[in-house]
């Protein structure tokens, strides 16, 4: 599905956001370190923690790790590759990073990159190997860090995006009210009441039927009547936690779905934010996971990133 200028998610599964088992990347690193420190040639320096990661987060079983971690440690030392369990684990497992880094490893196909691989004879530049390869997993897992918004629960996807205003608000007491004690006025001030966000925006009805329309408006009604949290992507900028408060739909034509509607979010989803991959992640909540907390930022602002088109 093409990415839209905004979407709306509901209700937000729970997902857990997958992360790599230390004990895995470990061994891994273990590994491969130990191959780098054996090689019969010069091989560059390479973030191996990188590398261990990323090798863990895209494979699904410790097996293929073992014989693919095994593969790479032979191909580091010059040692050709003939075991067909640990070319089919690299090979297989990890093709998308391999065809992602090709270019730097001078083959033209995985097929030529595979043959030298299991033929060995000095036919593989370790040192334009591995780094092809770690720069492959790094974008393969950094391009689905930033398009899976899966987890956040079924997409209704916003086609335009006409307003999207923010008002911020406190409870002050009116001037008549006395103030005893030589107290300070602040002391009659509230805290800042949780953020309305009016948006007003179109959902394009493509296939022209009426029961389509409704079933969208269905879903969100149904999720403002049961207070249910959902999650608001608006650019690369992501609301988690908000509440439907008012939902205005018209029907302009049976091509579009225009329609106003105020969100609340606490105020703080706004100063604890934290950058994944491209997004910014507007969270009440402190992330889980040591990968997670590197990248949270209690200070960080709003950033607007643009649009995804």
């Amino acid at each position: 599905m093409a990415k839209t200028y905004a979407a709306f998610y509901l209700p937000p599964e729970e997902k857990e956001v997958k992360l790599p088992d230390q004990k895995n990347v470990d061994r891994i690193k273990s590994s491969v370190s130990r191959a780098l420190r054996n090689a019969k040639q010069s091989v560059l320096n390479f973030d191996i923690n990188s590398i261990a990661r990323n090798m863990d987060l895209q494979s699904s079983t410790e097996f293929v790790q073992r014989y693919a971690t095994g593969a790479l440690s032979k191909i580091i030392n010059g040692e050709p590759v003939t075991n067909k369990t640990m070319l089919d684990s690299l090979f297989n497992t990890y093709a998308p990073a391999l065809n992602a880094g090709l270019a730097q490893t001078g083959f033209n196909s995985l097929v030529e990159m595979r043959n030298a691989v299991q033929a060995g004879n000095g036919n593989i530049n370790v040192a334009n190997f591995v780094q092809g390869f770690s720069d492959g997993l790094s974008i393969v897992q950094n391009n689905a860090d930033k398009t899976d918004y899966s987890k956040y629960g079924e997409e209704i996807p916003i086609d335009v995006v006409d307003i999207c205003n923010y008002e911020y608000s406190v409870n002050a007491a009116e001037q008549n009210v006395e103030i005893e004690n030589n107290e300070s006025f602040d002391n009659y001030i509230t805290n800042l009441n949780m953020r309305k966000l009016t948006l007003t925006a179109h959902i394009k009805n493509e296939n022209a039927e009426l029961w389509s329309i409704n079933d969208i408006n269905a879903k969100i009604v149904d999720c403002m009547a049961s207070k249910t949290e959902f999650t608001l992507r608006i650019g690369k900028s992501i609301y988690e936690n908000c509440i439907f408060t008012s939902y205005k739909p018209q029907i302009e034509s049976i091509y579009d779905l225009k329609f106003i509607a105020e969100i609340r979010l606490n105020y703080t989803s706004v100063s604890q934010s934290y950058q994944s991959g491209e997004s910014i992640i507007m969270k009440l909540k402190p992330p889980v996971g040591d990968f997670e907390r590197q990248n949270y930022n209690l200070a960080a602002t709003e950033v607007y990133k643009g649009i995804i088109t």
